[in-house]
């Protein structure tokens, strides 16, 4: 399977020419990564050498150019480099022994507190879990890959915490504002990597803070929470105020910085994963991803890492993505857990009160207000220049009248996914004299935004009513108030608009996302330098990913010797497809009944999760079997593991039979049968019978149906029989369900029924 990654033609867009070296580099030289599999022994100074010495050999022999052309070698978790190459140079470098994939330098973006007690999580930095102790978790080390660190930030101090484990390698590197004694006994490493951003990016581009210092406040934000201290009184300009924590308030945090001002590169992001690898990290984070449809697996820098990582017993949790389209979930592959996002019962809404009476309210983080009401009309009626009505019904850049806007309150429409397009109108409006802003935007509705001017976001329904009022009134009036914190709204937790969804449209038989979790206007840690502020209140999945970190860590802590699917299996079975008030989840923003593609298995549920009673455990070689399942050849397997693995030896005939905890059949053609296996993790002795919901037009049956365990850690395997029943279009989605008396253990079911003469039904 070595080859030149069909990936780069979706990559070459986003890379830059290079400016021509003093020593001669061609100008038609990017950034590729040469992949070349596991490390097995080698010395990494022997490992740098031979990398030059490939690279030579397409430079005419000249160990000047090779070094030259040279950005990094990964020589510590797994074997590779990072170099400047011609096309053609990175053709003939594929072809070369050893080399498992080449592909471009892509570029990856960021997926961009109350959220922890709405999810029973109590307590201050103890974590109360009855029976259980998480005292440990000072001995869990959480790698965060994203944009730095603002140390100072009280959701980072080490007071009363035990000296740094002595099994840490990792070191705190010096750089811009940022010195190597700033690290403490909390954030116990940090590490910068910009040599693939500058190779990429116009050097005309700056950059803050050339170190691990955060400067946009996402890093910050992550890590916090999933492992910040206590904080007596986080607030976001005085809402949302208490008290608030991380998941794991004790555990220590370790910062690979490789997100810059446009994004992140892979050959940086792979450089952190190999480091944070020889650290010693036993989580990574990372709230990043690229963009859909994601490359094969070993042309994805984000799978490589994580792929070795979890080889070294490292557990990497990673965000679905912000898109929230069907089949655009990305970090797909199943030795990663990623994340969708959910909401909390905590709004932040202002008030509408229009002059007939009518009273509405939208999402808003604005404390702006209007003292008194003033004239509402649309943007469509303050339309300028060359713009016509509908163009400034958008409240686009120079699209308003200035003569028309002034003193009014403009109602705008939107249509983009970004947060800080919004943000942009309210600048818009104020800027032609408007003194507030009602946003329209369907989609976005329940994220609240720091507006500049008194600002609501109001859905479809909610707009034409305002709307409505708007044209059958011959003065309408209206006022704006300050936003406001609002506990228990419902339902809760609703699955995110902004969440990418399934089916995984890499490999359809593995389920995607695994797991939601809180990730709408969250409350956490932010970077001065981003703006003057403590902390921040963001949405997006990025902010999802690290809750299941911060459980994740937990588990570890409780259970140490768990394996990263064992973790993953416990998070994934306790999850829960019901909101707060026990039905099912629904998705926003038509509210419509979710499904596994929204939301994997379920809401996460960090109580249960610390005592899943059963896990589907999985080792590297189980994944191994399943790269031999969907194509890949023994030569490829052989780098890669650095093992003479064959596929003969392996036992996985389809992508179906990889122990993971949920079971996806995209093309059930009369019947199939699936095998799982069960780790008894709970009581000693312990019975657990199956209980089937069927996808609507199939039978569901499982042999045996009762699973007697006698001791701990006893393994127990069971088959999943699909018989189709009934046709059916599209997917079907049910559950399996092990109960025991105090423990259940819950499957998503998916399945599409092929039809009988043309294929799979669409």
């Amino acid at each position: 399977m070595v080859r030149f990654s069909r990936m780069s033609i979706h990559c070459l867009f986003l890379l830059t020419l290079l400016v021509v070296s003093q020593i001669g580099i061609s100008l038609s030289s990017k950034v590729y990564v040469v992949y070349m599999g596991s490390k097995t022994g080698q010395d990494p100074d022997e490992i740098l050498k031979n990398h030059h010495q490939m690279l030579a050999s397409v430079h005419g022999g000249s160990i000047k150019l090779a070094q030259a052309s040279h950005i990094y070698s990964y020589r510590h978790g797994f074997k590779g480099f990072a170099a400047k190459l011609t096309e053609e140079q990175a053709i003939r470098i594929s072809k070369m022994a050893g080399v498992v994939s080449v592909f471009p330098n892509c570029k990856r973006k960021l997926h961009t507190t109350h959220s922890w007690d709405f999810m029973g999580l109590l307590g201050d930095e103890t974590i109360k879990i009855s029976g259980y102790s998480t005292k440990n978790q000072e001995n869990v080390i959480v790698g965060f890959i994203d944009t730095g660190i603002w140390p100072e930030s009280p959701s980072f101090t080490d007071i009363g915490m035990s000296p740094v484990p002595v099994r840490w390698k990792g070191r705190c590197q010096s750089g811009e504002a940022f010195n190597s004694s700033i690290c403490n006994r909390k954030v116990i490493g940090a590490r910068y990597y910009l040599s693939g951003y500058e190779a990429e990016e116009d050097s005309g581009n700056t950059v803050s803070f050339k170190s691990p210092r955060d400067s946009s406040g996402h890093g910050s934000h992550t890590s916090s929470i999933a492992a910040g201290r206590y904080v007596t009184n986080m607030n976001y300009k005085g809402l949302a105020a208490g008290g608030a924590r991380g998941g794991a308030p004790m555990a220590r945090i370790a910062v690979y910085k490789t997100c810059w001002n446009s994004g992140c590169y892979d050959v940086d992001l792979l450089a952190a994963f190999d480091d944070a690898i020889r650290d010693g990290v036993d989580i990574v984070s990372l709230s990043l991803g690229p963009d859909t449809p994601q490359g094969e697996y070993f042309s994805d820098a984000i799978s490589i890492g994580s792929f070795h990582a979890v080889s070294h017993g490292i557990l990497v949790v990673a965000s679905v993505g912000n898109e929230g389209t069907p089949s655009s979930a990305t970090n797909l592959a199943p030795w990663m857990l990623t994340v969708a996002a959910g909401s909390t019962d905590r709004d932040f809404t202002s008030d509408i009160i229009l002059q007939n009476g009518g009273n509405f309210s939208g999402e808003s983080l604005s404390l702006y207000a209007m003292n008194d009401s003033a004239r509402i009309i649309s943007g469509a009626e303050a339309y300028a220049g060359y713009f016509t009505p509908y163009q400034s019904s958008f409240c686009l850049e120079s699209s308003l009248n200035s003569t028309k806007a002034r003193g009014k309150v403009l109602v705008c429409r939107h249509a983009e996914s970004s947060v800080e397009s919004k943000r942009e109108k309210s600048i818009v409006v104020k800027e032609a004299g408007g003194v507030g802003m009602i946003l329209i935007d369907e989609t976005g509705k329940n994220v609240a935004i720091p507006f500049l001017i008194p600002s609501a976001i109001v859905g479809m329904r909610t707009g034409n009513h305002i709307l409505s009022y708007i044209n059958r009134t011959r003065k309408p009036m209206s006022r704006i108030l300050a936003a406001k914190t609002v506990l228990g709204s419902q339902p809760a937790p609703r699955v995110a608009a902004f969440s990418s969804k399934g089916p995984n449209a890499l490999t359809p038989e593995i389920l995607k996302p695994d797991v939601t979790a809180p990730g709408v206007n969250i409350l956490a840690a932010w970077s001065p330098a981003a703006a003057n502020l403590e902390f921040n209140i963001l949405s997006g999945t990025s902010m999802a990913c690290p809750h299941v970190s911060g459980i994740a860590t937990l588990i570890k802590a409780v259970h140490p010797t768990w394996s990263p699917s064992a973790i993953k299996s416990a998070i994934m079975t306790t999850a829960t497809p019901f909101d707060k008030k026990h039905k099912p989840i629904i998705v926003d923003p038509n509210r419509r009944r979710g499904n596994p593609f929204d939301y994997g298995s379920g809401f996460l549920n960090p109580t249960r999760a610390i005592d899943p009673g059963l896990v589907y455990d999985s080792q590297p070689s189980d994944f191994i079997s399943f790269l031999c399942s969907i194509g890949y050849d023994e030569k490829s397997l052989h780098l890669i593991t650095g093992h003479n693995t064959t596929c003969d030896d392996q036992s996985l005939s389809t992508a179906l039979h990889l122990n993971y905890p949920s079971i996806t059949v995209p093309h059930l053609k009369d019947n199939i049968s699936v095998t799982r296996t069960v780790t008894n993790v709970g009581r000693p002795k312990s019975i657990y019978r199956a209980r089937v919901s069927s996808p609507r037009g199939v039978n569901v049956t499982v042999v045996p149906d009762r699973l007697a365990f006698t001791r701990l850690n006893q393994k127990m395997r069971f088959t999943v029989n699909f018989k189709v029943a009934a046709p059916s279009m599209g997917y079907t989605f049910g559950h399996l369900s092990w109960r025991s008396r105090k423990t259940w253990v819950i499957s998503p079911l998916v399945v599409r029924v092929a039809s009988s003469n043309s294929g799979m039904l669409r």
